[in-house]
Formats: structure tokens, sequence, C-alpha cells
């Protein structure tokens, strides 16, 4: 009865107040909370910032990555990671349609085929600023645990014709204990792509695009090893793997990547840490003990980073400003605009948005400045799910929200 009366006499002095005059809490999301009205009286006091958001596509199934062409033209990856997928790589045609591409052959391997000729789990596809576009398999079949050998790989493709311009194989020398080649950022003037992979080691890959050599950088070292013992949270409920009714922690390594300034940010999936280090460090054949010195350690992701580009725990996609000309607050007294590269100890997230809809943002992309990203529920997959019950809810849609910029460089 304390209960009841405390509750009635907090929603009575809200009326008094006029906050809410019909008794009643607003519609959750609906907005109607002001600067001004407490916070904490009703369910739905959750804030949704940022832009209004577009649907561009609705998918029945849960996508993974997202490419963008020139002309507009979105493509979509679907990982085989935790599930059997008939395509891996396919083009929109509509609101609610996809074909394969390049092509329907090319998305299963035949018995006996030239695995380097084939798809077997596409990860990422991601144009560069020439308009190629880069497809990176990682090679590892779904139930599986290892590459097959020679099938880690990344495929250019020339996206008007879609045809093969060349294929990286990723050396077997270099799957040590395991291997599986996530994402993939192109440094056209340097001449080099830059590629994580997440398994519980962890490591950062450079490849010289014109030599075709790959290296392994950083490997299962504190900069790309996930947290021992982590666990996640998605929609209010905290998240686990699980094999039936048997739960153990979650323990994905470099996730998602990003080049900007320089530099080479990197994220870890397990884990709420991010760290960043000069692209010509990388590429310098340094140790990894040399490299380990040059590398920056800014601090934390304020939640879980799934693909370094949104938020598997808040519902939100978050950003940092890395240019100081940028920055429109003083930090550690220094007064904001100004020149140069912020300081790594000023680096502050900032949200970009927040919503309901943005269901484990996946992989974003930016074009004519939008900001386009998927979502997939990850978080209620079977694999994170008691008795491995699927629930997830489709369709699965896919937003922009205008940014005004371009993608950085």
């Amino acid at each position: 009865m304390a209960r009841f009366l405390l509750a009635f006499a907090a929603t009575a002095c809200a009326a008094k107040l006029g906050i809410f005059p019909n008794l009643t809490c607003p519609a959750a999301g609906s907005q109607l909370r002001t600067d001004t009205t407490p916070i904490g009286y009703c369910p739905g006091d959750f804030d949704i910032r940022g832009p209004q958001l577009e649907v561009v596509y609705e998918s029945a199934l849960a996508p993974t990555g997202l490419g963008l062409a020139p002309n507009g033209d979105i493509y979509f990856t679907y990982a085989r990671n935790m599930e059997v997928q008939k395509w891996t790589l396919t083009k929109k045609v509509n609101f609610t349609s996809e074909v394969p591409w390049p092509s329907e052959k090319w998305q299963n391997c035949a018995a006996g085929q030239d695995v380097a000729t084939c798809f077997v789990n596409v990860q990422n596809v991601v144009l560069d600023a020439e308009g190629v576009f880069w497809v990176i398999d990682s090679g590892v079949p779904n139930g599986a645990s290892f590459p097959i050998a020679g099938a880690p790989k990344i495929i250019s493709f020339n996206i008007s014709t879609a045809q093969p311009i060349r294929t990286y194989i990723y050396p077997t020398s270099q799957y040590n204990a395991k291997l599986q080649l996530n994402d993939i950022k192109i440094n056209n003037t340097l001449g080099y792509a830059f590629i994580t992979e997440d398994s519980s080691f962890g490591s950062i890959t450079t490849l010289d695009l014109e030599a075709g050599t790959f290296i392994r950088h950083l490997y299962n070292t504190t900069y790309t090893k996930p947290d021992a013992q982590f666990t996640s949270m998605y929609n209010g409920e905290p998240i686990r793997n699980w094999n039936g009714t048997t739960p153990s922690y979650m323990s994905s390594g470099t996730n998602g990547i990003a080049l900007a300034n320089g530099n080479c940010y990197w994220g870890i999936k397990s884990s709420h840490r991010y760290y960043f280090v000069s692209q010509k460090a990388l590429i310098s054949n340094l140790t990894d003990a040399q490299l380990g010195a040059k590398v920056e350690v800014p601090g934390t992701f304020p939640s879980e980073g799934a693909g370094y580009t949104a938020d598997d725990e808040q519902n939100a996609i978050l950003y940092i400003d890395t240019l100081q000309s940028e920055m429109t607050d003083e930090i550690n007294g220094v007064a904001p605009g100004g020149t140069g590269l912020v300081p790594t100890q000023n680096l502050i997230f900032k949200t970009f948005l927040r919503t309901a809809q943005a269901q484990a943002a996946d992989t974003a992309a930016i074009l004519d400045g939008w900001l386009y990203f998927t979502t997939n529920q990850q978080g209620l997959a079977p694999l994170r799910q008691y008795r491995n019950i699927d629930r997830r809810v489709g369709p699965f849609r896919s937003y922009r929200a205008w940014i005004g910029r371009g993608p950085a460089e």
C-alpha cells in the first residue's frame, strides 16, 4: 500500500506541476519530456537523441556489413559466423529485395573449387577513395573455428563491371592459433590496407597493396585481446555466449577499424577498450614490442563497441572529434577551435544518436553527408541466448542519418 500511495502522490504532483496533466505518463519515446521535466517519473524517461532516421532497407535476415557505391547503391554482407546464409554478399534492388553480388556463383564454393574464386564467409565490403570495392572474406565456414587454407582473402572489385581486379590470399604461415578476419580500411595514398580480426587473440594486419604482402601485428597482446570473463548488456539484459544451458564468456578481439588523420583506430568487441597508433608506425617493420610502445591508450568506450561504429549496450552511436578545429568545448584548459589533432587525454566521446531503432547497429558507411548503418539484434541471436532460443524479430532495418560530413581521412 505504501508503494501505491507513493506512486499516486508522485503522479498527482506531476499533474499539479503541469508535467503530465492527464495523470498518465507519455508513451515511451514520444519525447514529451523537456529539460525542466523531472527525470525518472515514468518508465519511458529515456532521452531520444540525434537526427531523425530514414529507413533505407528492410531485410528478412540479419545483415552484418554494409557498403555504398558512389551512385548510392547499397550492398550488404551476411556473415556466416553464427548461422548458415544462402548469400553472403548482396546488392539492394528495392526496399525489401536484394540479389547476390557479384553473382550467384560467388556465394558458395562448390566441391573441389579453388577457394580463392568463391566466398566462404564475407564480413564486410568497403569502397575506397578511388571507387574500388574491397571484400573481406574470413574463410571460416559456419560451424568451424578455423579457416580453410587459402580461403581468408581480400578481393578488390570493379564496382561497375562486378569483375575482380585482384585477389590477396592471407598466408597460412600467419594463421597462428586462430584467424578471424573481420573488417578493413584502405589508404590509397599510402598504398596499404589495415585489417582487424576478432578471434580471442586479436591482431591488426597490414596489407601492402602493390606487393601483396600481409604482416600480422600485435597478435595476442594487451592491445588486441578481449577482456577476461567479459559479459555485455543488450536492451537492459546481461548477454553471454550460450551452448544450450552452458554459458561462456564473450571473447571477440579486435573488431572494427577506422583511419583518420594518419592514425589507425581500432576497438575490441569483448571489451570497452580502444586504441590507436600512426599508420606509418604499422608499416615500418617494427617488432610488436616496438609498435606497442607507440600505441596510444586514450581510455575506454562507455559501452561495448560493435564494429567500431556503434554501441551494443545503449542503443546509441557515439563519436569522437579528433581535430582541434572541430572541438566546441574547452577541455583541460584547451580552448575550442584551433589547429592540429586533439591531445589524446582530451578525446571525449559524444552521442550522435540514441534511439530504440538502433538495435545493435553493426556496420556504418558514409556517402554524400549521410551515415548509413545496419541493425541486426545480435544480442538476441541464438548464440547469445539461454537454450539458444532465437529472440530476434525482423524485418531488420538499415537506416541513414544526416551528419553533413564525409568519411574520415
